[in-house]
């Protein structure tokens, strides 16, 4: 909208018509307003608004997108394919407590007569004489057993491995198979895992923690002096399947 210098502006009239020093002022600030509005091209019936919370126009509802400063679009999860590789962090631990007690008493008394017995003549068997009066035998037996035992053990397992993917099951659960073996001088360590694990559990980074593998098989081998050191031998090994005493 342009003004024709030669038309006068209604602004100009109500100053020039109002007679009255003070309604000229405030004439003259609300044309000065409504000029710069015009100018600026904005709605004088909304105020600019600093608060975070806007509606989106499209929608009319506040979203977590289109309200905060520091939101970030999660990436959908990367595609697996047969023999992609996966790490898994490995955290297993267990703890086990067990006492037990027994105490045993047994008392036997024993008292066996012999009043009759047999005797061979020739092919034919008949009573045999008790000259000396019936045999006789008399016991006592007393036992007692008595047992305590207190069994405290916590193991705990960590380490990180490399499995390879391979199988995709029907559903789309990942079959992992890894295998990872350290040597130095005489010392070997060998770990192995094999599991199946859901494609969703799998983080952006190829990351997946032990407690999400179904069918988690950990098996892990060390062979060197340290091994040697505490390994038992075949013979303590029957002993204590044993245990004869």
């Amino acid at each position: 909208m342009t003004h024709n210098p030669h038309r006068p502006h209604p602004c100009d009239s109500a100053i020039i018509a109002s007679p009255d020093r003070d309604a000229v002022l405030r004439s003259a600030r609300r044309c000065a307003l409504a000029a710069a509005l015009a100018v600026l091209g904005a709605d004088p019936l909304h105020a600019q608004t600093s608060s975070l919370y806007q509606r989106d126009k499209e929608s009319g509802h506040i979203t977590l997108a289109n309200s905060s400063l520091i939101y970030r679009e999660v990436l959908p999860p990367r595609e697996i394919k047969l023999n992609d590789l996966v790490t898994v962090v490995v955290i297993e631990s267990s703890q086990l407590i067990s006492e037990g007690e027994f105490d045993g008493r047994k008392r036997e008394s024993l008292d066996a007569d012999l009043q009759n017995w047999i005797a061979l003549d020739g092919l034919n068997i008949g009573p045999a004489p008790q000259n000396n009066g019936n045999p006789r035998a008399t016991g006592l037996y007393n036992s007692q057993f008595r047992a305590e035992g207190q069994l405290e053990t916590r193991e705990a397992l960590k380490f990180s491995i490399t499995a390879r993917v391979v199988d995709i099951r029907p559903n789309g659960n990942l079959v992992l198979e890894a295998r990872k073996q350290i040597k130095i001088d005489d010392e070997i360590w060998e770990n192995s895992l094999t599991g199946i694990v859901r494609r969703e559990d799998v983080d952006p980074r190829n990351r997946v923690t032990s407690d999400a593998i179904a069918e988690l098989s950990i098996n892990r081998r060390t062979v060197g002096h340290v091994r040697d050191s505490y390994r038992r031998g075949w013979l303590n090994k029957l002993y204590d399947r044993f245990s004869p005493f």
